[in-house]
């Protein structure tokens, strides 16, 4: 059982475009987490945690709470837009994810709503995952990786995906192939993984730089999409003084150049724990304008 305080708020976590397998019943959540199941409750400030099957102190491993959170926000002090999102959004964290489930998860978020991406995952869960049942609610995990290798194009477009079929049937197969391996990725550097992701089809620098980030330890990444491009381009535009900014309409897709450009600037002004500072500038970003998670 832990608390909940200024450093660890479970419940704005999972509503923070992270993951999206959540469902909220009365004062608990229950997520889907590869095989798992977990699930969480919050009364009077106490929140308790559980899994099936068991997966001790997930919660731990899960949302980080192994960073040293005060050690990395220290290294945002002198940024005055960031500095004031830590104290607003106090709790919020980065969600160490499956790195399967978090593939096909961003593979499903191109040029769609956290919404849909909801229903692209659920349905894929149930028609691909294992049915469990947890306090007489059902529940479906995540589909193993072989599932979705073996399903046809028509299988999984019936489960609303369109046209990412081809990208998850391409994550799919070089994972099963071995041409692809979780630990080459984990252990290879920021720019040499994001270039083997990118060259999957269906993966842009954008897909590539959430699963880096969500689930391999590059907390250096840094995601840019429409609400980060306005973020930058509300917030940050003095970094790009000495440099031809036209292209930096958030309204519109950036190019691959153009999204170079913007990453790298951000990546050199956050530093290696970028990641975090897209996370409350995403999650603020959005607030601003009352979308729903």
């Amino acid at each position: 059982m832990l608390t909940l305080d200024s450093k660890f708020n479970p419940e704005i976590s999972i509503n923070s475009g992270q993951m999206f397998l959540w469902e909220k019943y009365k004062n608990s959540w229950y997520g889907t987490y590869g095989n798992y199941i977990l699930k969480f409750s919050m009364l009077d400030n106490k929140i308790e945690f559980y899994s099936a099957p068991k997966f001790d102190n997930w919660e731990h491993f899960i949302f980080r709470l192994d960073d040293n959170i005060q050690s990395i926000f220290s290294n945002f002090s002198d940024d005055i837009i960031l500095s004031k999102l830590l104290k607003k959004y106090t709790g919020l964290r980065l969600i160490r994810q499956d790195p399967h489930q978090c593939m096909i998860s961003f593979a499903c978020s191109s040029n769609t709503n956290i919404s849909m991406i909801r229903t692209m995952l659920k349905n894929l869960s149930m028609k691909f995952g294992t049915k469990k049942e947890i306090d007489n609610k059902i529940f479906f995990t995540f589909p193993r990786m072989k599932n979705l290798h073996d399903a046809s194009i028509n299988e999984l477009c019936a489960c609303s995906v369109g046209y990412r079929a081809k990208t998850i049937k391409s994550i799919a197969e070089k994972i099963i192939t071995g041409a692809l391996t979780i630990d080459e990725l984990y252990h290879c550097k920021y720019d040499d993984a994001r270039k083997i992701l990118t060259s999957i089809y269906g993966i842009g620098n954008k897909i590539a730089d959430c699963i880096l980030l969500f689930s391999l330890e590059k907390t250096e990444a840094f995601p840019i999409d429409v609400w980060i491009g306005r973020a930058i381009f509300m917030y940050y535009k003095r970094l790009f003084d000495n440099r031809k900014v036209t292209f930096m309409n958030a309204n519109k897709n950036l190019s691959y150049k153009q999204y170079s450009i913007l990453s790298k600037v951000m990546r050199n002004h956050f530093g290696r724990y970028g990641g975090y500072a897209q996370q409350y500038l995403f999650y603020h970003i959005r607030n601003m304008e009352k979308k729903k998670w």
